[in-house]
């Protein structure tokens, strides 16, 4: 028989082998596009591993954001910072300690009738002038009035509207004991004598001294404190009472300045040596025994040594220093520029350790990963150009 008229060829081997790759592939990546997304990610996470590649880090927590503006690269020996405006006043109020519509008291030879009275003073060093006031519609006999063991007075009423008593803050306490009683008839011994007393009132000013002292904080960072010189303090003063007392200012409880200020003025602080400053956070205590004042424009300046650039500070703990060291997260340094036009040259500074920035685009990053230490860290930035704006630094932890 002629084979040469036969339409059968013989199948390639190598041809059957890659269709049917070709076919097993198409089927996983159409297994892959319909499984749900997240064991869609799973597997691919999975598949990243067992090629050898790290796992993305994609949890991103803020260990640090600020917004250090522009910057030069002349830097200052001089450090300014404000604080904001508060009012240190005293106010006195006639206030009502204790008050009654009607007592009675009586005594005949058959029945005595007295009554007792007792009030609290609750802020007994800011309380004066103490006044105790009556009408006494009804007045026959001789009324003795008893404070806490002293007699404020024994005689007889004989007006209806007598003059209010005052009660010396030296027979007084913090609790109190009044008695009201008459005396007897005497000879006439069929009649009674009593009182009737109408509008009982014990009235003092109280001063609330609750504004009469404003603190305040100045933070100093350690690389301000290693190379402070002076601190001085200015602020204006507005007076809203004629009868002022001194105003006081404290730097770390030890005294600064007193004085009653020109109202209107501006006051200036005679410096202040390094040494009465510590580290961290510093308290600036104003306070005044009475009076009303307006402190605004309050400004601190930190004269140093040697210029410094802007320094920011962040802590690493020792769990996040631990997966650091086992590559378990990122730490990242990201500056946000305001534009992609302009050249921003500079160094970055990460404790002792130097970056150079050049670069064009708006955002720059940096993994420093072998820069940072266990506990405080210390980022600055240098310009290299005579400004550099920095609208944002950042710094993040990707794990």
């Amino acid at each position: 028989m002629n084979k040469k008229g036969s339409g059968l060829v013989n199948p390639n081997p190598q041809s059957m082998i890659a269709l049917l790759v070709f076919i097993i592939g198409g089927s996983l990546i159409l297994y892959i596009m319909f499984l749900p997304p997240q064991d869609r990610a799973d597997l691919l996470e999975q598949n990243r591993t067992a090629l050898g590649l790290p796992p993305l880090k994609d949890k991103i927590t803020l260990i640090l954001m600020e917004e250090p503006g522009r910057l030069s690269n002349i830097p200052d020996t001089e450090i300014f910072k404000s604080l904001p405006e508060f009012n240190l006043f005293t106010r006195t109020d006639a206030t009502s300690l204790i008050d009654f519509d009607s007592i009675y008291i009586k005594k005949s030879l058959y029945e005595e009738q007295q009554r007792n009275i007792t009030f609290k003073i609750d802020k007994f060093d800011d309380t004066d002038n103490f006044i105790l006031s009556f009408n006494a519609p009804t007045h026959v006999g001789m009324m003795t009035i008893i404070l806490n063991g002293n007699i404020l007075t024994s005689k007889e009423f004989t007006t209806e509207s007598p003059s209010p008593i005052k009660l010396p803050k030296d027979f007084l306490q913090q609790q109190n004991f009044l008695v009201f009683k008459v005396s007897g008839p005497g000879v006439e011994f069929w009649k009674n004598n009593e009182y009737i007393l109408e509008n009982l009132k014990i009235t003092a000013d109280v001063t609330d001294r609750s504004s009469q002292e404003n603190q305040q904080m100045v933070l100093i960072t350690e690389q301000e404190k290693d190379n402070l010189e002076s601190f001085k303090l200015a602020f204006a003063v507005d007076c809203r009472e004629i009868d002022n007392a001194p105003l006081e200012v404290y730097l770390n409880k030890r005294i600064i300045f007193s004085g009653v200020p020109d109202c209107g003025s501006k006051v200036l602080v005679p410096e202040v040596d390094e040494s009465r400053l510590r580290k961290g956070e510093n308290e600036l205590l104003f306070r005044t025994e009475k009076g009303n004042y307006l402190i605004y424009n309050v400004e601190t300046k930190l004269k140093l040594k040697e210029p410094i650039f802007p320094t920011y500070y962040f802590t690493i703990n020792d769990d996040d220093f631990a997966l650091l060291s086992k590559n378990q997260i990122d730490v990242n340094v990201t500056l946000l520029f305001p534009n992609s036009e302009d050249q921003k040259k500079g160094i970055l500074l990460v404790n002792d350790y130097f970056v150079d920035i050049n670069t064009y685009e708006a955002k720059y990053s940096r993994n420093v990963n072998g820069f940072v230490r266990r506990g405080n860290n210390a980022v600055e930035i240098r310009p290299k150009q005579d400004k550099m704006d920095v609208l944002e630094l950042k710094v993040i932890k990707a794990e």
